[in-house]
């Protein structure tokens, strides 16, 4: 991903789009980072896909700073037993996690995580895994019931995001939303599927998603003792490099004004 991909309105304010690989738990994990200048938060995507890129250029607007990353690798994804090892992903997640808090420009930045599918259920995993690192969860399309008791130790605010023409997923998250301590809303997209396929459908689950990050990443995390983890290192520079300071006023376009 390059600037040029992004709208011209987007890639104005946008001072860094990048790709990275990250070391987590094993394995070396593709990843897409876009920073503004001052990113009040960031949302970690524990997918990456033409959907989740969507979601992502609303919370761009919204000046929030993205991370899509790939959970396995490429010869992982073509095993089905890879791609719903919940544990296996949420492990993953938590390294990328863990990643973010060692690095001193992220360690007290709002993080949020989304989460799609059998990646959603890993995306609650993590989050009840580390209460400390993520401050709100939302799943668009989500297996939420493939996250087990991990959903009664939740203390993130969750969005569970379904369509109105899957009747049995809105099922199964009514019922882990039913189980989970922390608040929990479910918002029902009309004439949305399981997959959002529906372009308005999916720009309401990025409105939706927009909405919940910008009320629940609103504060920054409270400060404690950077976590060292030198067994997790990136190939590219430091996240400091991506998250440069704001441009002067000189420096901006004139419709940025």
């Amino acid at each position: 991903m390059n600037l040029s991909d992004l709208p011209d309105s987007v890639s104005r304010r946008w001072v860094s789009v990048a790709t990275m690989r990250i070391h987590a738990a094993g394995a070396l994990l593709d990843g897409h980072l876009t920073t503004p200048a001052a990113a009040p938060a960031l949302v970690l995507f524990t997918q990456s896909s033409p959907r989740d890129d969507a979601v992502a250029g609303v919370l761009h607007d919204r000046g929030m700073a993205t991370l899509l990353i790939e959970p396995l690798t490429p010869p992982e994804r073509a095993d089905e037993g890879r791609r719903f090892d919940v544990d296996l992903l949420a492990d993953r997640v938590i390294g990328v996690l863990r990643k973010l808090r060692a690095q001193p420009v992220t360690a007290r930045l709002p993080i949020g995580l989304f989460g799609a599918g059998v990646n959603a259920a890993a995306a609650l995993v993590a989050a009840a895994a580390r209460p400390g690192d993520v401050q709100a969860v939302v799943t668009r399309g989500g297996r939420a019931d493939l996250a087990g008791g991990a959903l009664a130790q939740l203390q993130a605010p969750t969005l569970l995001i379904v369509g109105e023409r899957d009747p049995r997923l809105r099922t199964l998250n009514e019922e882990a939303r039913r189980v989970m301590r922390s608040r929990a809303d479910l918002c029902v997209i009309p004439d949305g599927d399981r997959f959002f396929s529906d372009p308005e459908a999916l720009r309401q689950v990025a409105i939706q998603a927009g909405d919940w990050f910008a009320e629940h990443l609103a504060a920054p995390v409270p400060e404690r003792a950077p976590e060292v983890d030198s067994a997790l290192p990136l190939e590219r520079p430091g996240l400091l490099d991506f998250f440069p300071p704001p441009s002067s006023a000189d420096e901006r376009c004139p419709d940025d004004a």
